[in-house]
């Protein structure tokens, strides 16, 4: 794999301007969450080279649901705020929207969810590991926040948990809940957010694949942090088994869609197999440990099944039901 990233901009005496980065968020029917968001983008700081900070939010509601939340914070936000509507319903078509309002006009995008919240250090760290590393693209680490009246099972497991990686890593994978991307790179990318999976998700995972496999580097900062506010109603059996369910079906999705294609009908098959035998040989000894760690094992049985489910054609769709506040 060929390396494409290009010169950095970490050295001051060849870029006198300040970078030019847009904090981009897609949403869907979360007000309140959104203005959480945004006031925690208003507390982030810069020790050195503050960039030139632009925040682009794009409302995927046609009932345009954002749209006095943005108005109002004009009033005390510092960094200019751009509010487009994008009527497509669908995840990927939102954040397509987002860069194309960005793409000429910044030199990073950063990319996060509606129901998060950076830590004040969030994007300055994102950018100190960029020039640092001379990366493409950076992803950091999402912490949950759980609601008061959350499982116990929920808060002492680590089902929300995901990997970390030490400082400076290249990792092959991203996510649009915490990345900073080079505007440059996307720019070279034949396509961005794959629409067709408008409703099943991931296509941030299908993107960054592409990407990192196009040479593009992609590093990790583990001290940049953001929080997700974990909603009540994703805290039960029933949405972590349908979650595993949908990232099996996506997974396979992308796998077969892959250009070219690294993995047979009857690899994804036979991994699929294994992971249902294996989440059920869990099951037993997890009953031990707690209902958290059931849970976990009968996830990899779920994840399994999706994959399963794949080879036909068959995909759940997620997002045809969004989270509402």
């Amino acid at each position: 794999m060929t390396d494409r990233h290009e010169t950095p901009y970490s050295n001051a005496s060849r870029r006198s301007q300040p970078l030019r980065v847009d904090v981009c968020i897609a949403t869907y029917r979360r007000p309140e969450s959104l203005m959480r968001l945004l006031g925690g983008i208003e507390q982030l700081r810069f020790t050195t080279h503050r960039p030139e900070l632009r925040v682009v939010v794009v409302d995927n509601d046609v009932d345009e649901s954002a749209r006095a939340v943005c108005e109002g914070v004009r009033e005390w936000l510092t960094a200019p705020l751009v509010y487009v509507v994008e009527k497509r319903r669908g995840i990927p078509q939102a954040r397509n929207r987002a860069l194309s309002v960005s793409l000429g006009q910044a030199d990073f995008v950063a990319l996060i969810d509606d129901d998060e919240v950076p830590d004040r250090d969030w994007l300055a760290e994102l950018l100190r590991i960029q020039q640092n590393c001379n990366a493409d693209a950076v992803a950091g680490p999402v912490r949950p926040v759980f609601l008061p009246a959350t499982p116990n099972w929920i808060t002492r497991s680590r089902l929300f948990d995901l990997p970390r990686h030490t400082t400076g890593a290249r990792i092959g994978y991203a996510y649009t809940h915490n990345v900073l991307v080079r505007c440059s790179s996307l720019a070279q990318m034949d396509q961005l957010f794959d629409e067709r999976m408008a409703l099943i998700g991931g296509s941030d995972s299908e993107f960054f694949a592409r990407f990192a496999g196009a040479g593009f580097r992609i590093v990790w900062a583990d001290l940049a942090m953001v929080r997700e506010w974990v909603q009540r109603d994703r805290t039960n059996r029933r949405w972590l088994f349908r979650r595993s369910w949908r990232v099996g079906c996506s997974s396979g999705w992308i796998e077969r869609r892959q250009e070219p294609r690294k993995h047979s009908d009857l690899w994804i098959a036979t991994n699929a197999f294994w992971c249902i035998l294996k989440g059920a040989l869990l099951t037993l000894p997890s009953s031990l440990r707690g209902c958290g760690e059931i849970v976990n094992a009968l996830r990899l049985v779920w994840y399994g099944a999706g994959r399963l489910a794949s080879l036909v054609d068959i995909t759940y769709s997620e997002y045809d039901r969004v989270d509402r506040e």
